[in-house]
């Protein structure tokens, strides 16, 4: 699901797992243990989010027919407050559903084209700093 309505993204819980379980090994020692923001996400960091963005590299999303959204290292995290930078992806279960999510965090700078009449999906970059 692709809703602009939704901050985050929310994964069911095997695609989470995978994830932080990548994210924990490529940047686990600046883990924030035991903090959850918001209730829902709970890969936050303390420290230099270009930093921790270089450790952890770019996160890519994967979908059918070989659509992919490749999200740069310096878009992955979002600056709770306090010096607290948390990786905007949770649990679906976290909200009650069982349903991938992609939020408009991971939509930013980013065109969405929906072909209804084919059924497909297609992703591409955007400046939205820039006015037309």
């Amino acid at each position: 699901m692709i809703d602009s309505g939704t901050q985050y993204t929310f994964l069911v819980e095997a695609a989470y797992a995978e994830v932080r379980k990548e994210v924990v090994r490529l940047a686990g020692p600046k883990l924030k243990k035991g903090y959850v923001y918001g209730g829902a996400l709970d890969m936050c960091f303390d420290g230099e989010p270009s930093e921790i963005g270089r450790l952890m590299g770019n996160v890519v999303f994967e979908f059918e027919k070989g659509v992919e959204i490749s999200i740069d290292k310096e878009r992955n995290l979002d600056d709770v407050g306090g010096g607290v930078h948390c990786v905007g992806i949770g649990r679906s279960e976290s909200l009650g559903v069982t349903s991938n999510i992609i939020g408009n965090f991971h939509q930013q700078n980013l065109w969405v084209e929906f072909d209804v009449g084919n059924r497909r999906v297609g992703f591409g970059e955007a400046d939205c700093s820039r006015t037309t």
